[in-house]
Parts: structure tokens; sequence; C-alpha cells
């Protein structure tokens, strides 16, 4: 059999889902009721000798397919993209949460590392006031400097915050990086022209309202000034239909990147996928604490995977642990 899993507003309407796309043929594995704001799910499946439906492959079984439901839907993840996420599960073979998680990530989602050498586009961190722009800039300057052989500049393009100038320059100042402000974009195209390709460029900018056409234009100008690689940096534990909207509004900047910070302190991470998911942006490096010695760490699907799975990885240690003082 193959599954397949179906999400309305209610209970109706998502079994004349699975009629309408499946057919007579289709057999209800399990249905489910959640609360008004979430609607109803179905899990369908269907013998696939019997109907050719491209959708369908081998993979998860339902048991893995209804756990991985109902750990995205404690997190907040959007129904539609939960859809999404589970029909990507369905691909490949029946594997732990975790990997079958990991793999639907890899299908729906991409993935990409920040730059951590030198030749390339400067990095320009953007995003809502206190998300940590100003620290995750010296936390890429750092990681930059335990390699040899190049400069490392922090720019401050922020015209407002004057503490948070000083800031990233006290920061320059123990990274042995060379510092500039860069007032407005004219200031920033100039300093890029004098800086050399072989040398690194982290760039800092204000904390932005993106629904303020002003401030906004602000970034943009900063953006067409540095040619720039544009991070959005977004902090865990929001809404996700909140981070899905800023993450939107912030589109006319160009971000291609979501740095996420504040994993020690959320426990939901649905705003993380639903965030990268409306601005069609990769997932990025992730800030595991606040501190410039924790530094940034790459995500990759399998790390997002553990990260949305707590629970499964606990369980794991624990029967190794279990395990070990039993011998």
């Amino acid at each position: 059999m193959r599954l397949k899993t179906f999400h309305a507003e209610t209970l109706a309407g998502a079994l004349e889902l699975v009629r309408q796309t499946l057919g007579s043929h289709a057999i209800i594995v399990a249905t489910h009721e959640d609360d008004a704001s979430r609607g109803a799910r179905v899990t369908a499946a269907i013998d696939p000798d019997e109907q050719n439906f491209d959708f369908f492959s081998d993979g998860a079984s339902e048991e893995t397919l209804e756990y991985l439901t109902k750990a995205l839907e404690q997190h907040g993840v959007p129904n539609p993209l939960i859809d999404r996420l589970i029909d990507a599960a369905t691909d490949g073979t029946d594997s732990s949460p975790t990997d079958v998680l990991a793999n639907a990530l890899a299908r729906v989602f991409t993935f990409a590392a920040l730059p951590q050498r030198p030749g390339d586009a400067p990095i320009m961190l953007i995003g809502p006031p206190g998300v940590g722009k100003t620290v995750s800039c010296a936390k890429i300057a750092a990681r930059a400097a335990l390699a040899e052989g190049f400069d490392i500049n922090l720019v401050a393009a922020d015209p407002v915050r004057v503490t948070a100038i000083d800031q990233l320059r006290a920061y320059a100042e123990r990274l042995d990086a060379t510092f500039y402000e860069a007032p407005n974009a004219e200031a920033l195209g100039s300093i890029l022209t004098h800086i050399k390709r072989k040398e690194m460029v982290v760039i800092d900018t204000p904390g932005t309202n993106p629904y303020n056409m002003k401030d906004l234009a602000h970034l943009v100008e900063l953006a067409e000034a540095g040619k720039p690689l544009t991070v959005l940096v977004l902090t865990a534990g929001r809404d996700a239909q909140e981070a899905a909207d800023l993450a939107e509004a912030f589109r006319p900047v160009g971000p291609t990147t979501l740095l996420t910070t504040g994993l020690d302190m959320a426990k939901k991470l649905g705003s993380v996928l639903s965030a990268a998911d409306a601005a069609g942006i990769s997932l990025t490096d992730v800030s595991m604490a606040p501190e410039i010695g924790a530094g940034l760490t790459p995500l990759d699907p399998t790390m997002l995977a553990r990260l949305l799975l707590p629970n499964e990885a606990k369980e794991k240690v624990d029967v190794r642990d279990k395990g070990v003082r039993a011998s």
C-alpha cells in the first residue's frame, strides 16, 4: 500500500479530498480532528497496482508518518507545509523517524553553508530589531579568523544605533579585523571599492521594520551598492505565520539564505521552516547560544531533523545508556 495525507478545515472536507484525488479505491488508514485552527487530516492508502498515481512511492510506514505529523504540528508548522513534508517522507525506505524526516527536509528545502573564506561577495546580514545580527556578524568573522592568509573587515552600515556600532567596533578590535562605518549606500560602495578581493567582508545593518517602506528602502540601497550575499536573520520560536510574513516582507532586499538565532531559547521551530518556505530561501547556519565563543553551526537536513525530533534522539541515548549499564 502507498500512503498520502490530506488536510482540510473539516473531516468531511479531508475525506472529500481523498475521494477526489484517489477515487473509490482509496482506503482510509487514519483520521484525526484537531482544533478549529488546525482542521482535520486523513491518511489514505491505495494499491498502486490498481491505480497509477505519480505521488505514491514506497516509503515510511503509517506509524512513522503519523508520528512525524504530530511532531511537526507541535512545532507549529503550517498544515500545507506539513502535507508537503509528509508526502516527501513517503519516498525512500522506512527507517528511523529522524532519517525519514531528514530525507523529506532535503526534498522540500535547500541548505547552503555560509562562505568561510574571502573571494566571494560580501556577506550582509539583515533582519528585524533584536534578532542578533551584530553578534552573528562577529561569529562569522571569528570563524573566518581561524583560517590564515587573509584579512577580515567588519562594516557597520547602521546610521541609527550608536551602541550597535560601538559593539561591532569592539568585536573588530578583539578579532584583529578592520572596522568601517557606512552610514549610507554611497559610503558602503566606496568602502567596498577599496577593499581587496582577497579580504573577507561582513556587513551589519540596522534592525529594520520591513513594513516601513523608508526603512526597507535603506536596505535595498545597501544591497544595490554592495552586491552582497544577503542573509536574513530571524530568531527561532516566533509564531510560524508571523515569521513567514516577515520573511516575505524582506524579499525586496533579496535575501538568499536564512540564519536562525536563539535556538537555546526556543522549543518550537515551525517558524524556521515557514520563513524559509515563504521567502523561497535556503536554510543556513544556526546560533545555538548567544556567546561569541559558541559560534555558528552549519545546518543540514539531518541536524534539522534532530532539532525537530529531540525526544527521539533522547530515547536513543537512554537506550544506549541502559545497554551500557546492563552490560
